[in-house]
């Protein structure tokens, strides 16, 4: 990317602008979690309405909402255009290893792994559901909820008439239970560990060599809407044009 794995080594990223503030609490926490994969000390976004209600929403207790200062000086300052920034994934093994998902159509996938604490959230699933709706995921597709309230959520949140435990099902996916699971590899019992030189499409974030398992493993990190194109078609798929958009949350 253009700002690389070390690029903010040590330092506070900073996250604003008109497209941030359409983003939800959960997407906005994806981002600032993606940060120290820059090497970045911590990943910050001004508190706006939105986070202020979702705070007042999960404490009775006062707070101080801080902002920056009017002056303060920036290491550096990046302008980014979203409308130009194509689905991506991080090709294998690292985060920074940039591509946009249409270039790499001709990678097969055999396996999609939907979890973690950067693609595991209750906005994730239904992202994810929208677009295997109705259809039968092509390679071997597993689900993680990152909490228990996110696995509870499988069942209350439905996309078109369905709850997303009946979509993910129908369509062959296999549901684990709250956890970060393969994300971070684990013991060879642990539900989605990979463990063969398999290629992999998936939402948690890092992909460095053997760290889902097998240390051959190719792991190509992807958003949950990515994730899900991948699973349907059994290669790295731009998931625009893949769903109903009337059918996504």
């Amino acid at each position: 990317g253009e700002i690389g794995i070390d690029g903010a080594t040590y330092m506070a990223m900073e996250f604003d602008g008109e497209a941030i503030a359409q983003l939800n609490v959960e997407e906005r926490m994806t981002i600032c979690n993606m940060a120290v994969e820059a090497g970045a000390k911590n990943g910050i976004i001004p508190p706006d309405e939105t986070i202020e209600q979702w705070v007042r929403e999960r404490t009775d207790k006062p707070f101080d909402v801080v902002l920056g200062d009017d002056d303060a000086k920036y290491a550096d300052v990046m302008d980014l255009d979203v409308a130009d920034i194509a689905p991506t994934v991080a090709k294998p093994h690292s985060p920074g290893n940039r591509a946009a998902a249409a270039d790499l159509a001709d990678v097969k996938v055999d396996r999609v792994y939907i979890g973690s604490c950067t693609g595991g959230k209750t906005t994730d699933f239904p992202a994810a559901a929208a677009v295997v709706a109705g259809k039968t995921a092509a390679v071997e597709t597993f689900i993680v909820p990152a909490t228990v309230d996110v696995d509870a959520d499988l069942d209350r949140c439905r996309v078109g008439g369905q709850s997303l435990r009946e979509v993910f099902l129908a369509a062959g996916c296999k549901i684990g239970p709250a956890s970060c699971a393969a994300c971070l590899g684990g013991p060879p019992d642990t539900f989605g560990r990979v463990d063969e030189p398999i290629t992999v499409v998936s939402t948690t974030n890092r992909n460095f060599a053997g760290r889902m398992g097998h240390l051959e493993a190719q792991i190509y990190l992807a958003s949950p809407l990515t994730a899900a194109a991948s699973a349907v078609t059994g290669r790295i798929t731009d998931p625009r044009g893949q769903f109903d958009p009337k059918t996504r949350p």
